[in-house]
């Protein structure tokens, strides 16, 4: 097989029951160029591997595994698969979650058509425990809320959500910046770093991917838990404020954005970015406060709870 056009990355532990239908969801795309798909186990117990090795004997041109003998953790786990890519376009994949049939020919075809675009998400599918569905990620689409086609640093900086979801993405190979990060981070931090330097960052409205929102399951966003979300979140933003980046009052949104959050949902942490506010020595322009509360309002429980009761009406 010739040097493939794009990678797929996936990371996975303790997912047996998800990884099949995450691979072949990938596997048996139709796209119009090569592609390879890369999945780090991280020293997974409960039959992951196994599943993952009987695929291997179907796909063994296509699929390479990535098999920890020891847990590395999310993050080790993360850069060992994306490091070891070779398409000139990068898509990440988490294992719990699963590809629809044209994201990768919608995400490659995107970034050809857009030169200065380093990394585009499309919007995802969220299928909860009750077989709910709703069409999120975010709940509205982020051009209906902002005005925006495209997002720049700050732009990004402002507010986690912008990021889109991790494995709604597809990003330029030359863009990436890091190839490992020796402290708990987040896929925002990771994201800021393409487009560190110049480039934007993009949206397609359209669902192409499945993300499973289970609150009684260890799915890999819950093993990540509100905590280690919230100390990552508040690393790199400290990490960012010592280099200098003038990105203080994006920033001193951003810390607010997670006070008003972190209240409503009852998160630990409070305190904490109610200091990394007081340190960004800004204030949030008025603008942006309006839009994050006019996202706060729009991802709020009850508007999930209304997206899952219209439901989605396409194929999943």
């Amino acid at each position: 097989m010739s040097v493939p056009k794009i990678s797929v990355c996936i990371v996975t532990y303790n997912q047996v029951n998800y990884i099949q239908k995450c691979v072949e969801s990938i596997l048996q795309q139709q796209v119009n160029c090569d592609f390879e798909v890369i999945v780090g186990d991280d020293a997974s117990t409960d039959g992951t591997r196994d599943v993952l090795l009987q695929l291997q004997q179907q796909y063994p041109t296509q699929l390479k595994l990535v098999l920890h003998d020891k847990n590395v953790g999310p993050i080790n786990n993360y850069f060992s698969v994306h490091n070891q890519a070779q398409g000139e376009f990068v898509s990440h994949l988490d294992g719990d979650d699963y590809a629809l049939p044209g994201k990768l020919q919608v995400l490659k075809d995107f970034l050809e058509e857009n030169d200065d675009c380093r990394i585009v998400w499309h919007r995802m599918v969220i299928l909860n425990e009750k077989g709910q569905t709703a069409v999120g990620m975010p709940l509205v689409p982020l051009k209906q809320s902002t005005g925006l086609d495209k997002f720049y640093l700050k732009d990004l900086a402002k507010f986690y959500s912008m990021t889109g979801c991790h494995s709604g993405s597809m990003y330029r190979r030359a863009a990436k910046k890091l190839t490992g990060y020796d402290k708990p981070t987040i896929d925002y931090y990771i994201t800021l770093t393409f487009v560190q330097d110049g480039g934007y960052a993009a949206y397609i409205d359209e669902p192409y991917g499945v993300y499973r929102f289970f609150k009684q399951d260890k799915t890999l966003t819950r093993q990540k838990g509100n905590m280690y979300v919230g100390l990552a979140k508040l690393d790199f933003i400290e990490h960012m404020l010592s280099q200098g980046i003038p990105l203080n009052r994006e920033f001193a949104a951003q810390t607010l954005f997670e006070l008003f959050v972190r209240s409503y949902l009852r998160y630990p942490l409070k305190w904490r970015f109610f200091k990394l506010f007081l340190r960004c020595r800004a204030l949030p322009r008025f603008s942006d406060l309006k839009l994050l509360w006019t996202v706060f309002n729009n991802s709020r429980n009850t508007s999930k709870q209304k997206a899952f009761l219209k439901g989605y009406s396409g194929k999943i």
